[in-house]
């Protein structure tokens, strides 16, 4: 009986030996100088991942054939618990813990493996992740800006692990707008939607931000800014958020409407007429500067026509329009053109006018000319307009007795 207790008692012995030597034993490692291993910090926790951040730092990397973090909904976790492995062993490191419920509180250890088996842990820390965390919404774009309204367009990206009760857009007049201030809300059930708001008033910025209301935290987008098309002595104007600051007309000189022609001049003449040739230009073969505000030559600022602080624009703001904008081929009431939109999201319409030469009316509805201030520098028969048709558009030069259309700027 003594012999079968003693032979019982050294399997006992003998399983644990091997045990020890073929998992090795587990610590948690001293913080010294020379080793540490720290479990720093848990952040972006959501319902479902977490990110954690480690830092291993031993002497003699050699010694040790792993590292990684594990963790658990009970205090010291270990390998026998949800785990992952990371790559180099000296070095900060981050890792997403993934597959986390909602509402659960979690212990986190970083950890390394000697090559002897043995695994040695960092400090604990403990995190809990959220029953649903904020949406991520996108407020994409500002379009179709008007005297008193826009249209706004967003997307939930994310619902933030609950369903989503209530989407749409908030905007102030100043930055940084909530549900607490303007908003209107949409009842689109793609994850994609626009709204048009109104109600503006014209000539005035506003802020705003999509928003996605989960029942358990308000996401909002990031922030757009516009501002609504104004009045100047009764033209209508849009801000397109260009880098001057500068105001474009919605409609040409003699036009009431966007999508209008308008009337014709040659370049430096401030009326009409019936044939556009050389011998009856005022300016042709005349050494001229740039004419932008000069009421005797510039037909929008000219006294009987816009007159305030219109003005035809230069080469260079012509220039300006064409880098800073997007231009789409389109139709606006059935009239051919482009439809210019600024970093802003604010639009114009130019139509495609064509030009007066001699008594002839020329590429309407395929091309459009239009009037700058600036005059040829080199050649007093010239001055610079902007040209356009559906595969190009540029800023050239041609002869100033022909009669393209003028659409006025202002500061």
């Amino acid at each position: 009986m003594i012999t079968i207790k003693k032979t019982i008692k050294a399997l006992f012995v003998l399983v644990a030996l091997l045990a020890t030597t073929a998992c090795g034993k587990e610590d948690v490692m001293p913080q010294t100088n020379n080793n540490k291993i720290t479990t720093n910090v848990v952040r972006n926790i959501y319902h479902h991942e977490a990110k954690c951040i480690t830092t291993v730092e031993v002497s003699n990397i050699n010694n040790y054939s792993q590292r990684g973090v594990c963790w658990n909904t009970m205090p010291n976790p270990t390998l026998k618990d949800w785990n992952t492995v990371l790559g180099k062993i000296n070095g900060n490191q981050a890792v997403t813990l993934s597959e986390l419920s909602r509402a659960t509180k979690y212990y986190v250890r970083a950890y390394i493996v000697g090559k002897s088996g043995n695994v040695y842990y960092g400090n604990e820390i403990d995190f809990t992740t959220p029953d649903a965390e904020a949406p991520n919404v996108r407020t994409i774009k500002v379009t179709d800006v008007k005297t008193n309204g826009a249209t706004i367009v967003g997307d939930v990206i994310y619902d933030g692990g609950a369903s989503i009760k209530e989407k749409g857009f908030c905007w102030n007049t100043s930055p940084n707008p909530t549900i607490n201030d303007n908003y209107k809300a949409n009842d689109q059930d793609s994850s994609s939607y626009q709204l048009t708001i109104t109600g503006l008033g014209n000539g005035t910025t506003y802020y705003v931000r999509a928003y996605a209301n989960n029942g358990h935290h308000i996401g909002y987008g990031e922030e757009l800014k516009f501002t609504t098309n104004g009045f100047i002595v009764g033209r209508e104007y849009a801000d397109l958020g260009l880098p001057s600051g500068l105001k474009w007309a919605t409609y040409n000189v003699g036009a009431a409407h966007p999508e209008q022609y308008g009337n014709y001049y040659a370049w430096g003449e401030i009326s009409t007429k019936s044939e556009y040739t050389q011998e009856n230009s005022v300016t042709y073969g005349q050494p001229m500067n740039d004419i932008s505000g000069d009421p005797t030559y510039d037909v929008a600022r000219a006294s009987g026509n816009w007159g305030s602080t219109w003005r035809m624009p230069t080469n260079a703001e012509m220039q300006e329009l064409i880098n800073n904008c997007i231009w789409i081929w389109t139709t606006l009431n059935g009239v051919g053109g482009y439809m210019v939109t600024g970093p802003n999201g604010s639009s114009i319409f130019l139509p495609v006018a064509g030009y007066c030469d001699g008594s002839s009316l020329n590429g309407v509805g395929k091309y459009g000319y239009y009037w700058s201030s600036t005059p040829n520098e080199s050649n007093d028969h010239n001055a610079y307009y902007l040209y356009f048709r559906s595969s190009n558009l540029y800023v050239h030069w041609g002869g100033r007795y022909r009669g393209p259309a003028v659409r006025p700027v202002s500061d």
